[in-house]
């Protein structure tokens, strides 16, 4: 069957629109999705470039904060002591002993094995007295700027200083004698106040006196006593008197000067034990062991060894 010259010219058209389309899905379609799914690529490396790029300029300025960082709290250990071995807590009892100026006399020495404790930082509350009638005539007015500034400082010294940390402590019990309370307060202020000279450089350690203490006056309270006694007994007289006397009429009673140290009164024989004052003592050494220097490391993180670091200053 042979076609008419139209004929062949549409089949002539049909074929090449099918080559076109078979060239179009066969290679331009497959070209383009490789083209698409490169750019999109690039666009990803390019990102992760600059990624870099940012994170290396950052990497100097970190480098520079972590070292100052270093620095600003490289001496902040100073101030504690070592981890340190009940032998070692031992010596450095002694060492704070040999170097106290109070007149006292130890008793009695003992260290407990290294453990740890809660070091916490107090912020002390003054108690307001509170009543009905001063809440309604407080009620309604605001603080003042002088209040509210104080209690916006304490709270920002409270969210940078009130986690308590967990730290290492030993902890070193003894006796101490004193021929009156004025050493033992002499004694208690060298405690909070103990420096030591490290590498040249006087250094407050951290050592705190865990069962506290509290001072009494024996003589002066038993002095006080006695007075209280003998003008009750004298009271008791003119009131007796009074009574003899009868309710009635009026009765006036002058107390009279009593002399608490009569010549009459037998001196008791003291011996030194009977003055002297004692106090037990629970010393806390607090330890916390000092921050590892962080140039090696950030070296060894940029590829710097002690032989390149020589290299180059040759």
């Amino acid at each position: 069957m042979r076609l008419s010259k139209q004929e062949r010219i549409g089949v002539l058209i049909i074929l090449v629109v099918v080559i076109i389309a078979l060239g179009v899905f066969l290679f331009i379609v497959p070209a383009a999705q490789t083209i698409e799914a490169t750019l999109k690529n690039l666009s990803n490396k390019e990102s992760e470039y600059q990624a870099a790029l940012d994170k290396q300029a950052l990497k100097e300025p970190l480098r520079t904060q972590i070292i100052e960082a270093y620095k600003d709290g490289e001496h902040v250990a100073d101030m504690f002591f070592p981890e340190m071995k009940s032998y070692e807590a031992d010596v450095a009892a002694r060492e704070f002993l040999l170097q106290c100026e109070a007149n006292i006399v130890v008793t009695s020495l003992s260290v407990s094995q290294p453990g740890t404790s809660t070091l916490s930082t107090n912020f002390p509350v003054e108690s307001e007295v509170t009543y009905s009638l001063k809440q309604n005539v407080k009620q309604g007015v605001s603080p003042d700027e002088a209040a509210v500034k104080r209690q916006a400082r304490l709270a920002a010294l409270q969210a940078a200083l009130g986690s308590a940390q967990t730290i290492g402590s030993s902890i070193v019990n003894f006796t101490v004698k004193a021929e009156n309370q004025d050493e033992l307060t002499k004694f208690i202020d060298e405690i909070n106040n103990y420096v030591r000279n490290e590498n040249g450089v006087e250094t407050r350690k951290a050592l705190m006196l865990a069962n506290g203490y509290s001072i009494t006056y024996g003589d002066v309270t038993e002095k006080y006593t006695k007075y209280s006694d003998l003008i009750k007994e004298e009271v008791d007289k003119a009131g007796q008197a009074a009574i003899d006397a009868g309710a009635g009429e009026e009765f006036t009673y002058e107390v009279p000067e009593i002399d608490l140290n009569p010549d009459d009164e037998e001196d008791e024989e003291l011996n030194i034990s009977d003055t002297m004052k004692t106090m037990t003592v629970n010393l806390i050494f607090y330890s916390i062991e000092r921050m590892q220097d962080p140039e090696p490391q950030l070296d060894a993180q940029d590829g710097i060894t002690a032989n390149s670091g020589s290299e180059e200053a040759a």
